[in-house]
């Protein structure tokens, strides 16, 4: 966990793509807003998509 707000989770996960795509699915039906999936990232806290 990166950040908690009562209406937004921010999550960081590594590892082989097959792992990250099944941690995608399983959060899908929560309604994911935004993915970064290379490289050096940056996302902002709370409820704003960059």
């Amino acid at each position: 966990m990166v950040d908690v707000t009562p209406k937004t989770l921010t999550v960081e996960i590594t590892g082989e793509p097959t792992k990250i795509g099944s941690f995608t699915k399983l959060l899908k039906p929560f309604g994911i807003k935004e993915t970064a999936k290379t490289g050096v990232t940056a996302l902002t806290r709370g409820h704003k998509t960059l």
